[in-house]
């Protein structure tokens, strides 16, 4: 299980570089991990056939999109795909209505420096229900989902909406699906795992519960847990000074990472920062830093 999993301190490199993938060797070796670079510079009418992959047929007929040709009933194109020549990412947004403000999917893909592959950017929101502003700031600067600044009247409509941080809208409840859709394209790509950096306590929550473990963070992880609990530093920091500082916070994970993104990690002279998290395709890891927990 990986649980258990150690890593090598200099990982070595899994595939070829990109320029010296050639028909030829893949032909040798079906097990030859094929890069995105690699796909970017095959000619623009095959990325859609092979990017396909990427997002759940189910997803799109959900919103009456064509899963094959990315058309909505009013023959607008509803999916966007950027893979450019020459760069090693993907990024591919979904919107259920060809002039709708957000997308519904936004995902984003790149290759690695050891040529694996890192989920960059996953937002899946519910295009129907009620957005909340906590992507900008009073001023209209772009928030970066709450890392650079923040709206704190939005977060807080936010929060007792439901949401978690670095949310504008509520989720479809379809990243299940969308892990799964991943494993495929890693395994048509002979891609072994995939690895991501989480942007909240949230959603390190929820990595964990789609079988991701930690390359780094899970001391971190514990550690929260454990001072979160009555007597603990958190604990005694949720005093009610603010909104996201309630007293109760600390039986959720919604409550807690509304706390973390307030800033309370201070209370132990630390920061959320530096966590990075890996999946092995098709297992599940077991971690879980929060037993028994309540989203």
């Amino acid at each position: 299980m990986f649980r258990n999993l150690q890593l090598k301190k200099a990982p070595h490199k899994v595939a070829p570089d990109p320029g010296q993938l050639s028909l030829q060797r893949l032909i040798g070796d079906a097990a030859l991990p094929i890069s995105l670079h690699a796909i970017n510079q095959l000619p623009r009418n095959i990325h859609q056939r092979l990017y396909r992959l990427l997002i759940p047929p189910g997803l799109l007929t959900r919103f009456d999109i064509n899963a094959i040709t990315w058309k909505g009933p009013d023959g607008d194109r509803h999916v966007e795909l950027t893979a450019e020549a020459g760069t090693g990412t993907v990024r591919i947004s979904a919107k259920h209505a060809a002039d709708a403000p957000d997308p519904f999917l936004r995902l984003e893909l790149a290759d690695n420096s050891f040529n694996g592959i890192d989920l960059g950017l996953l937002v899946v929101g519910d295009p129907n229900g009620p957005r909340f502003q906590t992507d900008v700031d009073e001023a209209g600067r772009d928030t970066h989902f709450g890392t650079a600044r923040r709206n704190l009247a939005e977060e807080e409509r936010a929060m007792r909406a439901g949401l978690a941080p670095g949310q504008i809208r509520a989720g479809l409840k379809a990243s299940s699906m969308i892990f799964h859709q991943l494993d495929i394209f890693l395994a048509f790509l002979s891609h072994q795992s995939i690895f991501l950096e989480p942007l909240t306590y949230a959603s390190a929550w929820i990595f964990e519960r789609r079988g991701f473990a930690y390359v780094r963070g899970h001391k971190l992880m514990d550690t929260i847990h454990h001072e979160f609990q009555p007597g603990g530093r958190l604990h005694q920091a949720l005093d009610g000074n603010s909104p996201f500082r309630q007293p109760d916070q600390w039986r959720t994970v919604r409550g807690r990472a509304w706390a973390i993104q307030d800033g309370l990690l201070a209370a132990l002279d630390m920061k959320w920062d530096g966590l990075r998290m890996v999946k092995q395709v098709g297992r599940q890891a077991g971690v879980e830093t929060f037993p028994g927990a309540i989203y």
